[in-house]
């Protein structure tokens, strides 16, 4: 089936609201743009329902690759080619870069990635580059974000069939007012109103509520949850209080670690030169650092149910890696990480005026599917 034609608003027009009357009522979309996976949900009745894409899949893959002249994304296909899985899966740290000035860290930790993200180190946005037919092709943060807004949009236009023009969009707690204002930029470039742009704690806790609700168990008796959400690029640490199906978020806490950090430690102590690998960002670099990437990152999601695992990764360039990794090891190269979230928590903690004893729930969303913190101060 061909694909469809999709148009995204250039990042320097001006985009109008369509003031047409539409014979179909209002409807609203959620999406979470994640920074490895993308998904778009709608209220059905009482509950919230994943849309599926052409696949069947709930969950998309995130990635950008450059065909031609123009960026594509890759919510609604599949990749073509051994070259465009290794380094699309890593490409699309969208999220982490919006809204940044090229001086920031975040965005100086971003040029270790198998493409080139453009700085000039004066306090402008970062540019995402790629090596196409020898000529090198740019893109922003918010024309890759539009980018899958446009694919999710369309997705969920097909399976509710009406168009869609309102959205809520989940995010993390950290974001800064001007991040804010890129989403919302981003969103109208996809012809997308926000209506709300929502801390990815105060979904899960709206959820956690009607969970709570439905079950009708002690709804009148007041539940301290400790929500704890950590993605590829960003953590966020909740407090909530929920009695009679109602959910108050008591504390938020955000910051922008997560699994790209603890991929990159492992990288680099797995080779520690591995920030050098990529010197031309030509194919070869790229398919290296993809190779690396991928082999690493499958270590780290199989540490969450083995002890320990071997790594071989031949990454093409007469460099092979062949070593093995427990949970010990893994853990110690990402401590910092590690008491970064810990301390997160703690600071929800405190700022919600709640003691460790007075939580009574627990929800994680970890990266690794493992670890949590229930034991932290």
């Amino acid at each position: 089936m061909a694909e469809p034609a999709y148009t995204v608003a250039s990042d320097s027009e001006t985009t109008g609201e369509d003031k047409s009357p539409s014979p179909f009522p209002e409807t609203a979309i959620g999406i979470d743009i994640g920074t490895s996976h993308c998904s778009v949900a709608v209220w059905n009745g009482s509950q919230v329902e994943l849309l599926r894409n052409s696949r069947n899949q709930k969950m998309m893959r995130s990635y950008v690759t450059f065909k031609n002249e123009n960026p594509s994304g890759g919510v609604s296909y599949q990749l073509s080619s051994e070259h465009e899985m290794l380094s699309g899966a890593s490409i699309f740290n969208m999220k982490r870069l919006i809204g940044r000035v090229d001086t920031d860290p975040v965005v100086q930790s971003s040029k270790s990635l198998p493409f080139l993200v453009q700085t000039l180190g004066i306090g402008v946005r970062p540019l995402i580059a790629a090596l196409v037919n020898n000529v090198w092709r740019s893109t922003t943060p918010e024309e890759v974000l539009a980018i899958f807004l446009v694919e999710l949009k369309a997705m969920a236009e097909i399976e509710l069939n009406r168009p869609i023009k309102n959205v809520v969009l989940t995010i993390p707690a950290s974001f800064s007012r001007f991040q804010l204002t890129r989403i919302e930029r981003a969103c109208a470039m996809a012809s997308l109103h926000v209506l709300r742009l929502m801390p990815e704690p105060t979904a899960v806790a709206l959820l956690y509520a009607q969970k709570i609700s439905n079950q009708n168990v002690n709804t009148g008796s007041e539940k301290i949850a400790l929500i704890f959400n950590m993605g590829a690029g960003y953590c966020d640490v909740a407090v909530t209080a929920t009695a009679g199906g109602v959910s108050q978020i008591k504390a938020l806490a955000g910051s922008a670690i997560g699994g790209e950090d603890l991929l990159q430690n492992m990288m680099r102590h797995l080779l520690p030169d591995s920030e050098t690998l990529i010197t031309s960002h030509g194919l070869d670099d790229i398919k290296s650092a993809g190779i690396l990437r991928v082999a690493t990152q499958e270590a780290i999601h199989n540490l969450s149910s083995q002890t320990s695992v071997q790594i071989d990764a031949d990454l093409g360039n007469g460099t092979n890696i062949c070593k093995v990794v427990d949970r010990e090891e893994f853990e110690e190269v990402n401590r910092a990480v590690f008491d970064k979230c810990a301390s997160l928590i703690s600071q929800c903690l405190h700022d919600a005026k709640v003691d460790t004893e007075d939580v009574s729930d627990e929800h994680s969303n970890a990266c690794t599917k493992r670890y949590d913190f229930h034991n932290c101060p």
